[in-house]
């Protein structure tokens, strides 16, 4: 068995992040770039048909929330684990899919997969709290909630 270094760790979040990078960068652009194509919709252009609108603001949102995903994703696994922050990295990605597909069909087949989306969303950002708050009081106040939950469930008044 070979060594491991400290960065190995974090393959899985980078394989997550190159998975949200070729949904967004490649199949929701080539579904923006096939919907211009198919209604005529000119660059820079923004308003066509109903399906063309549909497609470019489900692209659109996708690239609203990007920034905030891949942020969370990252600080949740390096504050909290990389395993569960990848798997709901990963739930939502196929959030947003089913998002993206259902909203070019119709706007209201989008809310499911929006709904999910969030909700994994959500789970990341509570990863992130979770994992930074533990971090900032054991470094700066000397005390390991995380060590202190497992153990006995408790504090005691010489642990404040």
């Amino acid at each position: 068995m070979s060594a491991q270094s400290a960065i190995d760790q974090f393959a899985l979040p980078a394989a997550v992040t190159i998975l949200g990078i070729y949904q967004l960068s490649v199949r929701f652009v080539t579904a923006v770039v096939k919907s211009r194509q198919k209604f005529k919709v000119q660059v820079p252009d923004t308003n066509g048909p109903p399906e063309f609108i549909r497609t470019y603001r489900a692209h659109q949102n996708t690239l609203e929330f990007y920034p905030v995903s891949v942020v969370c994703l990252w600080i949740a696994s390096l504050f909290f684990h990389p395993v569960p922050a990848s798997v709901a990295y990963l739930g939502f990605l196929i959030g947003r899919e089913r998002y993206f597909w259902g909203y070019i069909e119709t706007a209201d087949k989008r809310i499911p997969g929006f709904k999910f989306s969030i909700k994994c969303l959500i789970g990341l950002f509570a990863m992130c709290i979770f994992g930074v708050v533990h971090k900032f009081v054991r470094y700066y106040g000397g005390i390991d909630i995380w060590l202190k939950i497992i153990s006995n469930g408790s504090f005691s008044e010489s642990d404040l």
